[in-house]
């Protein structure tokens, strides 16, 4: 705990796509922001942010997740599971897991499999009610299922352009 107010040490920030807001409340610690205003208290170093259309953000992370060409890490299992709500036991009997063997591809004490991550993916997509992000598997379903290939840790990067996020690879 600090023995000062941060909002009267702090200053402000626009994250840009050179210089991004390290986004660590996803619960990710890959994503990083572009296009928005955040604080740095200058005694503490403490940081925050004005995050515009927060739901919006919180589905394109998970597309950007289920749609990335290498295996899910743990933090990303459990981030897809926590957006559809699902308790831990419950959505690895949904895969065909028993709640131990989950437990350890969210931890990443065990790794994981195409053929399981794969189906997390799926029944995420199918969980989430996101017909945008079903359209776009749907249309290039092979060629997605064989793009998942491998560990290649890789950061999310999302731009916010006038209160709607997008990818930065599409945010030009």
């Amino acid at each position: 705990m600090t023995n000062h107010d941060c909002n009267d040490h702090c200053s402000d920030f626009l994250a840009t796509t050179a210089k991004p807001y390290h986004f660590l409340d996803s619960g990710l610690p890959n994503v990083y922001l572009a296009g928005i205003k955040f604080w740095r208290c200058e005694k503490c170093a403490k940081k925050w942010a004005s995050i515009p259309a927060p739901e919006q953000l919180m589905n394109l992370i998970a597309e950007s997740i289920v749609m990335k060409p290498a295996l899910l890490s743990g933090s990303e299992i459990k981030f897809l599971r926590k957006r559809v709500g699902k308790k831990a036991a419950d959505f690895a009997e949904l895969i065909n897991k028993n709640p131990q063997h989950f437990s350890k591809l969210e931890t990443d004490t065990l790794p994981l499999k195409e053929p399981t991550d794969k189906l997390i993916r799926l029944t995420y997509g199918m969980l989430s009610g996101n017909t945008a992000l079903m359209s776009k598997i749907a249309s290039s379903v092979e060629q997605w299922l064989k793009s998942i290939r491998g560990k290649k840790p890789r950061a999310i990067k999302l731009k916010n352009k006038n209160n709607h996020w997008v990818s930065e690879s599409v945010a030009a």
